[in-house]
């Protein structure tokens, strides 16, 4: 111990002065990382989240539309399939389809 202050006391008093001023600021500096590392995962953490809400809040908006669009598709292939019914049975009731079901004799 009684070295190491002969030492320093060897240091004149400006250049003892810079090492402290630049020993001190990198302290404190390794300090406030230290002590900010908490903050820095909890804000990359919410950042996380707020981009995993929008992007569930922009899926759910696409499946409505796909919904939407699968409700319109399948009523309107419902009104074809009434329409194709209604016109066999106009056909049939008829009888045009009489002699178009017969075979053929030769």
């Amino acid at each position: 111990m009684i070295r190491l202050l002969d030492l320093l006391g060897g240091i004149p008093a400006p250049w003892l002065s810079l090492i402290g001023v630049i020993f001190g600021g990198a302290g404190l500096k390794f300090l406030e990382w230290f002590l900010g590392r908490g903050q820095v995962k909890e804000d990359v953490a919410t950042q996380l989240r707020d981009e995993l809400r929008k992007e569930l809040k922009e899926l759910r908006e696409r499946v409505d539309e796909l919904e939407a669009e699968n409700d319109k598709w399948r009523a309107r292939a419902f009104k074809a399939e009434e329409e194709v019914a209604v016109r066999n049975a106009l056909i049939a009731s008829h009888g045009c389809m009489g002699s178009a079901l017969k075979p053929e004799t030769d």
